[in-house]
């Protein structure tokens, strides 16, 4: 084919552009993969860059480019607080696994019990509080992940003297297999955060009203989010509220029921504490697929209440962050204040 002088400078420029185009690419992909994966990025960073390339890419060649991420226990992995990821600073204890099982059918979580001090049970007062965990080893580079205890607290009712843990095995955290292990010896921090406000769970005025037909509580937890939701369930917490029209829904979230988890607990939930189960899977046909959606079908709680019900109903939320926007502005179009939303972080 012959070509004109022009044709010939469009077709090279055009030539030029695809092999900046397929540079430009590369160079993102392989910043961001080490972004994802280097235990020297924190959440915020690794965010930054690889909102950086996206933006690059797009206002250069017009091109969308879709974060493929697995945020179910973001909190879990990264810390919020830049300064309590650092290992230097931070105070460990010695602790031993003493159980360790699947969690679910398709081993995608792994449920363990840790050997804990009185000094650290008596740290763990509210439900949704979280520690640091660590190999016990000397290597700088591995970082600590956050967990959120799965076990109520025992408000030094008992002598048990375990905390129990959710753990979403991560191909990004190899040394979880060969750690989680019983009979093996970790590195667990103190007891960190404030938890869920469970507090603020008490009659107000509102849920006072005699023309109220009902205060609700909504749980909703995405993957190993259901872990401080567990404990928050198995305080008994909730039901001390005493009220005669108290209704609590559970929104579990996960991707197949394979990967559900407690499922043994659930019957108990209902009978002695008054949960309503509402599985929500993502990867199953012919579902609706995310709890926020849920909150919106014709068979959600949002569509059904009154605006005066959402003036009484609490929520509890955990999971990953797109989750917890999402179902905070769902249920605050609803009616729902948002002082009544609780999260642990």
């Amino acid at each position: 084919v012959q070509l004109y002088s022009s044709d010939y400078q469009t077709y090279s420029s055009m030539k030029q552009d695809g092999w900046h185009f397929i540079l430009l690419l590369v160079c993102a992909l392989v910043a961001d993969s080490r972004a994802f994966l280097s235990p020297q990025h924190t959440k915020r960073e690794t965010i930054k860059i690889f909102g950086y390339h996206r933006y690059f890419l797009q206002y250069h060649h017009d091109v969308q480019l879709s974060v493929s991420r697995d945020e179910d226990q973001q909190a879990a992995i990264f810390s919020t607080d830049e300064k309590s990821s650092d290992k230097n600073k931070q105070t460990w204890k010695d602790a031993e696994i003493v159980s360790s099982r699947p969690a679910c059918p398709s081993g995608k979580s792994t449920l363990i019990e840790i050997q804990v001090d009185q000094e650290t049970l008596q740290e763990y007062t509210t439900p949704g509080q979280f520690v640091q965990l660590r190999p016990n080893d000397d290597d700088t580079t591995t970082d600590p992940i956050f967990l959120a205890m799965s076990s109520a607290p025992t408000f030094g009712k008992t002598d048990k003297s375990t905390l129990q843990f959710l753990i979403k095995m991560s191909p990004r955290l190899p040394w979880l297999q060969e750690t989680l292990v019983k009979g093996t010896t970790v590195k667990i921090s103190p007891v960190m955060g404030s938890g869920f406000s469970l507090s603020q769970l008490l009659l107000s005025k509102a849920d006072a009203d005699a023309n109220a037909e009902a205060s609700t509580v909504i749980l909703a937890a995405a993957g190993s989010g259901i872990a401080p939701l567990k404990a928050v369930i198995e305080s008994g917490l909730l039901v001390q509220r005493q009220q005669s029209h108290l209704q609590i829904i559970l929104y579990y979230g996960e991707w197949t029921e394979e990967d559900l988890c407690f499922t043994d607990l659930f019957v108990g939930w209902k009978d002695d504490h008054g949960v309503d189960m509402k599985r929500v899977l993502s990867r199953v046909p012919d579902t609706q697929g995310y709890i926020q959606k849920v909150l919106l079908s014709n068979d959600g709680l949002v569509n059904n209440n009154a605006g005066d019900v959402a003036k009484s109903t609490w929520a509890i939320l955990c999971g990953m962050d797109d989750m917890v926007e999402s179902c905070t502005q769902v249920l605050t179009d609803a009616g729902v204040d948002k002082d009544r939303i609780l999260l642990n972080v």
